[in-house]
């Protein structure tokens, strides 16, 4: 029976080339199948662990009964750093580049293994996600499946048997991010074992049913098998059925689900990222004024974004704006760090000084003319041309926003996972501070670096993160997050547009924005009443 089947090739190299894992010395196993004639990009399996030769004939039977296409198999085992003495162990790298989340992992697999299997065999392997899969088995599981959550541009099928959603590296918390984030185009099929592992990092049992309830939950397209026995029960009995699986109606793409109930109720359907402005390292402090135009602050230059899209310069030198902010009547504010002034420029972009002698990086007008500052010594009240310090203690404080109903104030500290919230006393006085809005905060950062944020007319608080933006409840924790389409790490954020209805986010030198269904507040706006956010 098996010799009808057309057998392929397996060649094997070592890979000690490695500058993401410096050090690192690994077996790298590659599958060529019978089928592949190179007139086109094969299709990619990577497999963590190492080669598995019963893999190897799966894969032949699957390729010849059409049940998965030409696929190349690319079986990669975890790195170690050799000792350089006899008797001792070396450094393993297994538990490090498995069980960690980031994108460490998939950008090991996609610049340098993928293109070393290329040049070592002369091998033509597709570059588009729809035509890879990533699997693996426990440590290898949960890789697989970060490799494709990380980067689903470049792996959308994953098969993650009895994987390690545990608290060895933080994987404990992919659950909980896949209910938060933006659904993404991966198809999953996960096993596990009724008798599956139990020790210091959790129970996989559990944890794998608590990842299969959050892959139904937002809307996934997954399947979830439970076998009876132990930790790596069925991953050969399973291969066939998870391979037609994953590969299910392929050439069409894996499509993204609807998302969670809390992610339905921030996105319009639909409605991606847009590109609106291209500038550079010195593009920041977006904010929106009545209209629903934008201004930012671009290099020397204080630019106007009208809600139909052109773009023009407001202000061509601002004397070093750190941060901005529109008053009640449509006047811009802007705050320097440098030169510790704070300036009001009319409809015609005319400045004068306000203030001096604080060093703000953010800025937020009142409704009835006062003005709340943020910088590195902690938060001021601006009335009347005077200025009081009115809270010390955050590490770095950035952006500032009013709650709707004006009566709370919110802080972001720069350099936490934290938003702080204040209760504004009647003289202006900022009072009851609480540690109150909780960011995530990506498992390779030291903290969440929460930048400006903003509040939508219905409650929530957008932030602006390392991880994209952040959208917290009326009561403090994260409950959407949104990356941008770089993945580059968000440090602006406002709500404007014809509607007040689209999102403007700013990283990476670049300005986007999409349609949501809140809507943006300001100094501007009507007192608005805040309703409880659902959980």
């Amino acid at each position: 029976m098996h010799e009808a089947i057309p057998h392929g090739d397996i060649k094997q190299f070592t890979f000690t080339s490695s500058r993401i894992f410096p050090g690192t010395r690994r077996i790298v196993t590659v599958f060529i199948p019978a089928q592949y004639d190179g007139s086109r990009p094969a299709c990619v399996y990577v497999r963590q662990d190492g080669f598995d030769a019963k893999e190897k004939l799966l894969l032949e039977q699957l390729i010849a009964a059409g049940d998965m296409p030409v696929t190349i198999g690319v079986f990669v085992s975890p790195g170690e750093v050799p000792a350089p003495m006899d008797g001792t162990l070396p450094r393993r790298n297994r538990c490090y580049e498995y069980d960690g989340l980031g994108d460490g992992y998939v950008r090991f697999i996609l610049d340098e293994i993928l293109p070393a299997v290329s040049r070592e065999f002369a091998l033509r392997l597709s570059d588009s996600g729809n035509d890879r899969c990533i699997a693996g088995c426990s440590s290898g599981g949960i890789a697989a499946f970060n490799a494709a959550w990380e980067r689903p541009d470049a792996f959308t099928r994953v098969y993650a048997n009895s994987g390690s959603f545990v608290a060895f590296r933080g994987g404990n918390l992919l659950p909980t991010l896949v209910r938060k984030y933006e659904p993404k185009p991966i198809r999953v099929f996960l096993t596990t074992g009724t008798d599956d592992m139990v020790n210091c990092a959790g129970d996989w049992y559990l944890l794998d049913q608590e990842m299969a309830r959050s892959l139904s939950f937002a809307g996934y397209d997954y399947r979830f098998v439970t076998l009876d026995g132990p930790h790596g029960a069925g991953w050969h009995a399973c291969f066939p059925d998870a391979m037609r699986f994953i590969w299910r109606g392929w050439p069409e793409p894996v499509r993204a689900g609807l998302g969670a109930p809390r992610v339905r109720d921030i996105l319009m359907p639909d409605a991606g990222w847009e590109l609106v402005l291209r500038g550079g390292p010195e593009l920041r402090s977006p904010v929106a004024n009545a209209a629903g135009e934008v201004y930012v602050i671009d290099g020397a230059s204080i630019r106007r974004i009208r809600t139909d899209g052109r773009t023009e310069v407001f202000v061509a030198e601002h004397g070093g704006a750190d941060g901005l902010a529109v008053g009640p009547r449509g006047e811009v504010y802007s705050v320097s760090a440098s030169s510790g002034r704070i300036m009001r420029f009319d409809a015609a972009g005319r400045g004068e000084v306000r203030c001096t002698g604080i060093s703000g990086s953010s800025i937020q007008a009142g409704p009835e003319g006062d003005l709340y500052v943020t910088g590195a010594e902690g938060a001021w009240l601006v009335r009347d041309g005077r200025a009081t310090l009115v809270d010390t203690g955050l590490k770095c404080a950035t952006g500032i926003a009013f709650r709707p109903d004006r009566w709370l104030l919110a802080v972001a500290d720069g350099g936490s996972k934290w938003v702080y919230s204040y209760r504004i006393a009647t003289d202006g006085r900022l009072v009851d501070k609480e540690r109150y809005f909780w960011l995530h905060v990506d498992d390779g950062d030291d903290d969440a670096g929460p930048g400006s944020i903003c509040y939508a007319s219905e409650g929530q608080l957008f932030v602006a993160t390392r991880m994209g933006v952040q959208v917290c409840a009326d009561d403090g924790p994260t409950q959407v997050i949104l990356p941008l389409p770089d993945r580059s790490r968000v440090l602006g954020v406002c709500l404007a547009g014809p509607d007040r209805n689209q999102l403007f986010a700013l990283g990476g030198g670049a300005l986007w924005r999409r349609n949501v269904k809140q809507h943006g507040v300001g100094s501007w706006s009507a007192w608005t009443k805040v309703e409880r956010t659902p959980l």
